[in-house]
């Protein structure tokens, strides 16, 4: 598409440059007859070539959303962009205006009004409070329609929040309840958002004294839990055309900490996690007595080095990730760790009822290999009580699987009693396929595999509407869209 060897604009990553639709795809195998509802993916797909393709990062494009409708054993299929204010600038220019905030780069003239910083709103996409929120942890998050796909600008939950939240919130099973955080320099602040409301009836700030990266985080059912760790993210560095994310093992003289947040109390207490690393994504978190139980994957490193302003290769940039499990004695202040699968992989997940509960199954996609044009090669399913970790591959022709999203069977019975769908790229067409595994038995020949009329440049997260869920969703915004409200 653009002259450049950057694996971020070539392969899976390769932007799509339209919009689309399709209807009645094709389906090799069969969808299941009890699967009805909607998967949102985010995919970051710049619509403008980047100022400078060599330093462009996959963190920053432009976020799209893609929706596969599902529904009778059919499915249907579409793409928009997500329209932001600073989206709208570069449309206007008809080029690329920003730079970017991970390698640096050099920004173009911005016009008079237009946004200082970009929200590319491309991190993560679901349905609460009635609303199809996409989030980027540069910005507040944007709303858009669940069926049409239309943009309806910001939303900060009735006023509750002011600049930004992180991508990654948690339901809390027992409430229903939004449970987030943002992340601004040193300051970290936590929300609880009401299922029936949709605003803020919770909040704490304290500070963890570095500008930390945080992504994502996770609760148990008494605490809120972060990991600090040296990767920081740099707004001065960005403002100067540097690197903005920066591996700085000087800011942590002790390693990674561990923060735990008391949901009760808003307590806040520090333990030292035993080592110089990074968390990308959380599985889950819960309490057995006075002990809480930590499964994450663990990161060597993550961003540039500190003083550097030439760019890491991908893989050098981020290597591989390893599924790990702390426990902290809240009691007794002991932290313990230990590897929990050798097997390389990021974006867990886990059936997201058992959220701040005990789980025994957690869900990756793996990172053997270290393809040149690939991120992920594999999908894995680790069962904790057995101690074992299953791997399978797609189809001939299929690989980098992305997030796997668990969703449950009807009045199922057992924690792994549902479904993994997934998207994978497809290097004969270059198109994307959503794939449906059984959860409970992962086989490299899925239920369903549906081919898709477009490809959904590789991205971060995204979630599952059940068909309840997403009618509601229209019919609220259609009333409160309507020319007549």
């Amino acid at each position: 598409m653009w002259a450049t060897d950057n694996k971020f604009l070539n392969g899976p990553f390769q932007p799509w440059t339209e919009e689309s639709d399709g209807f009645d795809l094709e389906v090799i195998g069969k969808i299941p007859e009890d699967i009805a509802g909607a998967l949102f993916r985010i995919s970051a797909n710049p619509k403008f070539q980047p100022r400078n393709t060599d330093r462009y990062h996959w963190w920053e494009g432009d976020g799209m959303v893609a929706a596969v409708y599902v529904r009778e054993g059919k499915a249907a299929f579409r793409t928009r962009w997500v329209e932001t204010d600073s989206f709208k600038v570069e449309v206007e220019q008809g080029e690329a205006v920003y730079s970017g905030f991970v390698n640096g780069g050099t920004p173009g003239a911005l016009p008079d009004g237009a946004p200082r910083g970009k929200n590319v709103a491309n991190t993560n996409v679901g349905i609460f409070d009635d609303h199809l929120l996409v989030y980027f942890e540069g910005g507040l998050p944007s709303q858009m329609n669940p069926d049409t796909l239309e943009t309806y600008g910001t939303w900060d939950f009735h006023g509750g929040i002011d600049v930004l939240c992180t991508a990654h919130y948690k339901i809390d099973p027992a409430t229903g309840d939004m449970l987030f955080f943002a992340a601004t320099g040193p300051i970290i602040t936590w929300y609880r958002a009401d299922v029936k409301t949709g605003k803020i009836m919770d909040s704490h700030r304290f500070e963890v004294g570095v500008p930390v990266m945080m992504h994502d985080f996770v609760v148990s059912e008494n605490y809120a839990i972060f990991f600090v760790s040296p990767s920081t993210l740099r707004m001065d560095l960005v403002a100067q055309g540097r690197p903005g994310v920066v591996w700085d093992e000087k800011a942590l003289p002790h390693g990674t900490q561990i923060v735990m947040m008391d949901r009760r109390t808003h307590e806040v207490k520090w333990y030292e996690a035993n080592g110089m690393f990074a968390p990308t994504h959380f599985f889950n978190a819960y309490e057995i007595g006075d002990e809480v139980v930590i499964d994450v994957h663990r990161i060597s490193r993550l961003g540039n080095p500190a003083g550097s302003n030439t760019p890491l290769s991908s893989h050098e940039w981020f290597p591989p990730a390893i599924p790990w499990q702390w426990k902290v004695n809240t009691r007794t202040g002991k932290v313990s760790d230990k590897m929990v699968s050798g097997i390389a992989g990021e974006f867990p997940k886990i059936n997201d009822a058992y959220v701040g509960r005990a789980h025994r199954y957690g869900y990756f996609v793996t990172t053997r290999g270290l393809s040149e044009d690939t991120m992920t090669d594999g999908l894995a399913r680790h069962d904790y009580l057995l101690d074992s970790t299953t791997v399978v591959e797609g189809p001939v022709g299929l690989t980098n699987p992305s997030e796997p999203v668990f969703v449950a069977r009807p009045d199922s019975k057992t924690e792994d009693d549902g479904y993994i769908l997934s998207i994978w790229w497809n290097r004969e067409t270059s198109l994307s396929e959503m794939l449906i595994h059984d959860a409970a038995e992962l086989h490299r020949t899925p239920l369903a595999q549906i081919k898709l009329p477009a490809r959904i440049p590789f991205g971060f997260h995204g979630s599952w509407a059940e068909q309840d869920v997403l009618e509601k969703s229209i019919a609220t915004l259609a009333l409160e869209h309507s020319p007549l409200t």
